[in-house]
């Protein structure tokens, strides 16, 4: 069954068999991380204060910026040319994809612009060839501060894909990701039965409404179904989020590090679409 969503087009299958619920669950939650240094204030005696070049961040620090503080494992996304605007590189364009995107909920999605390969970009350490030669990675994923990395080319093969995210979720989640997969899935298909149930029921109104008009009785039964569909579906949600929060494993924190001198560049992170 084709399906899943979660890029922005670009011939990404989707199932359209999908209703509205389902869908919006369906879509990949991406950062977009940008470096932000913050300028000092002048110190006594100085009238202009040196403004911060470009250039690429130490790779402890990019970790820090990219991951802003989130615990979970990181999935990060570089982007191209050719693919620039979709996630052909995470998702098939042929085959089910949902189980895919339902996985990413699970990880901290960063998706990085094609010039992160300059050398002056803020995040260029974490896609620096090794060696000249060797190919540089699509997307990798690793742990927040950068450890446990493993990296894809962009063309594997969705098997070796759900091979690694479960990897990572075995290790960091307490709980067991590939049952909450198989249940999860079970809840887009009792979204979709209410989502259609619904738009039935509103369809019927919106036809005595055209025969008999905003009075009939008739509309109070029908409104007592939505009031009925609105209930399951709220305890759908409620069984749907229990399923997604899985306990992150106590991961050893970072250390905490003494506070930046008066010139040294602070680090911050912001969304920029």
């Amino acid at each position: 069954m084709p399906g899943g969503s979660g890029g922005r087009g670009g011939g990404i299958a989707l199932d359209f068999r999908r209703g509205k619920t389902a869908k919006k669950l369906l879509e990949i939650e991406w950062a977009y991380p940008v470096y932000k240094p913050v300028e000092r204030a002048p110190k006594p005696g100085e009238t202009t204060v040196a403004v911060e070049v470009d250039r690429a961040l130490p790779v402890e620090i990019a970790y820090e910026v990219v991951s802003d503080g989130d615990r979970r494992p990181l999935l990060v996304l570089r982007e191209c040319d050719r693919c620039k605007g979709t996630d052909h590189a995470l998702l098939s364009r042929s085959l089910d994809n949902e189980q895919t995107v339902l996985l990413t909920h699970w990880f901290r999605c960063v998706k990085l612009p094609t010039n992160v390969t300059n050398e002056v970009h803020p995040f260029y350490n974490l896609f620096r060839r090794e060696k000249e030669g060797d190919r540089i990675p699509h997307l990798f994923f690793a742990d927040p501060d950068g450890k446990n990395r493993r990296e894809l080319p962009g063309d594997q093969p969705q098997s070796v894909l759900w091979d690694v995210m479960f990897d990572y979720l075995d290790r960091c989640y307490v709980e067991d990701a590939k049952s909450s997969i198989k249940e999860l899935r079970q809840v887009l298909g009792q979204y979709d039965k209410l989502d259609a149930q619904e738009q039935e029921v509103k369809a019927r109104i919106d036809r005595e409404i055209e025969k008999n008009g905003p009075k009939s009785p008739k509309l109070v039964k029908f409104d007592e179904e939505l009031a009925k569909i609105a209930k399951q579906r709220e305890k759908l949600g409620k069984k749907e989020r229990e399923l997604r929060d899985l306990a992150l494993k106590a991961m050893k924190a970072p250390p905490a590090e003494a506070a930046p001198a008066a010139d040294a560049p602070a680090v911050g992170a912001g969304a920029a679409r």
